[in-house]
């Protein structure tokens, strides 16, 4: 159970909560069929992005809200079952020269398997990119406070002048 924030972005095929903890990103999606969410269907995912990897999230995501040249972000968790794939990307540019237009689409994927089901891919919108980089940073920001609360616990040790 999360007792703190959750980001969720809802679209019409299924929802993707994201739970900042002080470890990392907690990515839960449910599949929606006619109108409900099925957290137990083929489809639904439940899985930690660490901690080592929320910085080019949170990075990725705010070059791609404030339209910003950016590469996309590929996180792969290696996993006993196979491995897993979280990508951020957006569109090719569509302006003169290559540049960015304003226009590009920007995605979500997250691959688990081979079969369809097992490949989301999300269209995200300002509102969503905003979601993803508000809950990098508030990752960041636990992860942070927890790390200075535990420096600030230990004893301090001095160095011995001759």
């Amino acid at each position: 159970m999360n007792n703190g924030i959750t980001f969720s972005i809802s679209k019409s095929f299924g929802r993707l909560d994201l739970i900042p903890t002080k470890d990392g990103l907690k990515l839960w999606y449910a599949p929606v069929n006619n109108g409900e969410m099925q957290p137990d269907a083929i489809g639904a995912v439940d899985l930690d992005i660490p901690l080592e990897a929320i910085g080019g999230l949170w990075a990725t995501a705010r070059a791609f809200l404030y339209g910003v040249e950016s590469l996309d972000e590929n996180i792969i968790l290696r996993g006993t079952e196979g491995d897993i794939l979280v990508k951020l990307y957006r569109d090719k540019p569509k302006g003169q020269n290559g540049r960015l237009s304003g226009e590009e689409v920007c995605w979500l994927r997250i691959v688990t398997g081979r079969s369809e089901e097992e490949r989301r891919r999300i269209k995200l919108g300002p509102r969503d990119l905003l979601c993803i980089e508000l809950a990098c940073n508030a990752v960041l920001v636990h992860s942070t406070s927890e790390g200075a609360a535990a420096m600030s616990a230990a004893p301090m040790k001095r160095a011995a002048t001759a």
